[in-house]
């Protein structure tokens, strides 16, 4: 790529960024709908049911993670949707059609040079949203269930990036200033397009953890430790324990340690497993 059309590109992001006009699609009404049943406390399994109902896509991924070895440990299949919806409880319901909204973001694209990166890129939201939940429900201090969309969403600025890059074809093909460009501007695009969406600051935060991180200390855990300690753990997958050299203080204060990393691995595998299976 020229470096000409490298700048036009990078004053293009920087003017989108300055003028926070970032956006990706707008999620569908069933997930809106869901979220405003979730707002009453009253609201049931059979209510939350007829909600959810309203696509068959979601209503089948229910029924396959409610199924699941992650949250089906005793065997014992369930067919009744608003049984299935018990069975995963209202969180998961929310965070498995958020989940489907954006995997149709992410699959949105005709782009022919895009597709494997946008895959690499949906794939690896999916292993970073499964791992923190695990360390969040290890750590006993922050949300599971929150900590699994901000793993979710971290890295959908890069979608934005690659969607916007459609308008310069050598940008697409230069593979190393495509990487650059990406690592260097996604979290601040990311954490705008979370917000737009309308999720809560530590969610919309986490995006961009660096900015937040409280490296020593004693500091309760914190969604932004979580989100290091994840990307941390993931970029070192190949190790039988990832921890056993590790002399942080983000990682100590989450109770991740050679003891306890064993639980967490399972957790993980049963539950990324669970999530690919839903996905299709």
């Amino acid at each position: 790529m020229s470096t000409e059309e490298q700048a036009q590109f990078l004053q293009q992001l920087a003017e989108d960024l300055n003028s926070k006009n970032i956006k990706l699609p707008s999620f569908p009404d069933v997930v809106i709908n869901i979220r405003t049943a979730l707002e009453d406390p009253q609201c049931s399994s059979e209510r939350l049911a007829d909600v959810v109902r309203t696509d068959a896509v979601l209503v089948a991924r229910l029924l396959v993670g409610a199924n699941s070895a992650f949250h089906n440990r005793a065997g014992i299949e369930i067919t009744d949707l608003a049984l299935a919806i018990s069975r995963l409880g209202f969180e998961v319901v929310r965070n498995m059609a958020i989940t489907l909204a954006v995997e149709q973001i992410f699959n949105a694209s005709q782009h022919d040079a895009l597709k494997s990166s946008i895959k690499d890129i949906w794939s690896s939201s999916l292993s970073l949203a499964s791992m923190c939940f695990v360390i969040a429900r290890n750590s006993e201090t922050v949300n599971p269930d929150n900590a699994f969309l901000c793993g979710l969403l971290h890295q959908i600025g890069k979608l934005y990036i690659l969607t916007k890059a459609q308008d310069y074809p050598n940008f697409l093909g230069d593979a190393e200033s495509l990487s650059s460009v990406l690592d260097e501007w996604y979290a601040s695009v990311g954490k705008l397009i979370v917000e737009s969406w309308g999720f809560p600051d530590e969610i919309a935060n986490s995006v961009e953890y660096e900015d937040h991180l409280i490296r020593e200390g004693n500091a309760s855990a914190s969604m932004i430790d979580v989100i290091y300690a994840a990307q941390l753990i993931l970029q070192q997958d190949d190790q039988d324990d990832p921890l056993a050299e590790s002399t942080d203080d983000i990682i100590a204060r989450l109770r991740l340690t050679t003891d306890s990393w064993p639980s967490v691995r399972e957790a993980y595998d049963l539950h990324s497993q669970s999530m690919r299976q839903s996905v299709g």
